[in-house]
């Protein structure tokens, strides 16, 4: 089935190659005379337009590469002392138990509802 279209696909692209090549002349005499032809004025804005988004894909992939180099060979200016005799164990028992609390009233939750009962209901 493929090979139905591949003739016509061809013969498009090298026809439109061919406009192409017979179109723009690349000698100092003659100029690009921009608006005379739509097909070689297309072909030179993708081109234009191509050109610029490579080099800034380029330039953001160099600013990337070179912030990441900086942050991982960067030391921190700052000093985080060290506080291993200020540890409280009476404190971490008090949130374990808030924590434990807070994990009884979910279960109980999932459960269904365990607040008061409607005293019309009998």
């Amino acid at each position: 089935m493929i090979y139905k279209w591949l003739p016509w696909y061809q013969k498009l692209l090298f026809h439109s190659l061919n406009k192409f090549m017979k179109k723009i002349n690349f000698s100092l005499k003659n100029k690009f005379s921009i608006g005379n032809d739509s097909f070689v004025d297309w072909i030179m804005i993708l081109s234009v337009s191509g050109v610029i988004a490579l080099s800034l894909i380029g330039i953001g992939t160099s600013v990337y590469f070179s912030t990441e180099a900086e942050l991982n060979n960067h030391t921190s200016a700052t000093v985080v002392p060290n506080n291993k005799g200020n540890f409280d164990v009476q404190k971490l028992n008090k949130v374990i138990s808030i924590f434990d609390a807070r994990a009884n009233e979910k279960v109980l939750l999932g459960k269904g509802y365990s607040g008061l009962s409607d005293p019309s209901l009998p």
